[in-house]
């Protein structure tokens, strides 16, 4: 099981505590990020800074969750060399490899689509650099999964460009499964706390 977190954003970002203290909801996180995203927008882009930070908290999200499967993704790594279309990699249910996308929005009520966020390129990159493809044989075998704070997929791509080949853990997911739940922002509180 994962214990150390590895994304670049531990060092880069201006303080990680400030990013969790009091947070208990994904609104709260949300608006923590955009607030901290202008605190020094010479030094760290903002748009930059709120993509990295939820990346950083998409591993620190599946590092506390390591055998969950509403998530689906095991034994995570972010992937920070380049930025082609895969942002993590990791181990899927059926214990096989699996790429992970991970997509920031403000507005949580914005549906993501393959043109305009550049989502096929999880495909190819997943494929290329990781020898990942997706499985048409199995429906319930998802080895490309994106992670968002936008609604989800648009229906286009997720059913005519996607065939549902990829699993997409939204805004609502993220409410469902972290507003109000304690252990869970208290062991993030912590985790963060050693770093």
């Amino acid at each position: 099981m994962k214990t150390e977190l590895t994304h670049n954003f531990k060092t880069k970002c201006h303080s990680l505590p400030a990013l969790f203290d009091g947070v208990n909801k994904m609104s709260q996180l949300m608006a923590r990020i955009e607030k901290l995203s202008q605190r020094d927008p010479l030094n760290y882009d903002p748009d930059k800074y709120k993509g990295d930070a939820f990346e950083f908290f998409i591993e620190l999200f599946l590092m506390l969750h390591p055998n969950d499967n509403r998530t689906g993704v095991y034994n995570y790594k972010p992937t920070q060399d380049n930025d082609n279309g895969v942002d993590g990699i990791g181990i899927n249910i059926k214990g096989q490899n699996c790429v992970v996308q991970v997509k920031y929005r403000s507005n949580p009520q914005e549906a993501l689509t393959a043109n305009k966020d550049h989502l096929s390129n999880m495909f190819v990159d997943g494929q290329l650099s990781y020898g990942v493809v997706a499985d048409t044989m199995d429906k319930k075998n998802f080895r490309h999964f994106i992670f968002t704070t936008a609604k989800g997929l648009h229906f286009y791509t997720e059913t005519e460009m996607f065939k549902n080949k990829v699993r997409c853990f939204s805004y609502k997911n993220f409410r469902s499964m972290l507003d109000n739940n304690k252990p869970f922002w208290d062991n993030a509180r912590e985790v963060v706390s050693k770093i």
